[in-house]
C-alpha cells in the first residue's frame, strides 16, 4: 500500500470535497431563496400598483357614466331642442301616426 492510502488522506480528501460541495449548494440555495423573495416582493408591489390603477379607472368610469346620463337626459335634450333649434312639442291633434 502507498503511504497516501495508509494515512487516510484519500478518504479525508473526499470528505473535504463533499463538505465543499455541500457548502456551495447551501450558498446557492440561500441565494435562490433571496432572489425568489425579491421577485415576489417586486411582483406584489406591481400588483398593488395595478389594483390602485384599476380602482382609479373604475371611479373615472362611474363619473363618465354619470356625465353621459346627465348630457343625454330627456329634460336637457328638450331644452336644447327648444332653445337652439326652436322646436316645440306638437299638440296631440296634430300628431299623425304612420303605419307600414
Amino acid at each position: 500500500m502507498s503511504p497516501a492510502f495508509r494515512d487516510g488522506a484519500v478518504p479525508q480528501l473526499r470528505a473535504w470535497i463533499l463538505v465543499f460541495t455541500l457548502g456551495v449548494l447551501v450558498v446557492l440555495s440561500a441565494v435562490s431563496v433571496v432572489y425568489s423573495t425579491y421577485q415576489t416582493r417586486k411582483l406584489v408591489a406591481e400588483f398593488q400598483q395595478l389594483q390602485n390603477s384599476r380602482n382609479d379607472m373604475e371611479v373615472e368610469w362611474g363619473q363618465l357614466l354619470l356625465e353621459q346620463s346627465a348630457w343625454g337626459s330627456f329634460n336637457r335634450v328638450e331644452k336644447l331642442a327648444s332653445k337652439r333649434l326652436k322646436m316645440i312639442v306638437p299638440e296631440p291633434n296634430k300628431i299623425v301616426m304612420v303605419s307600414q
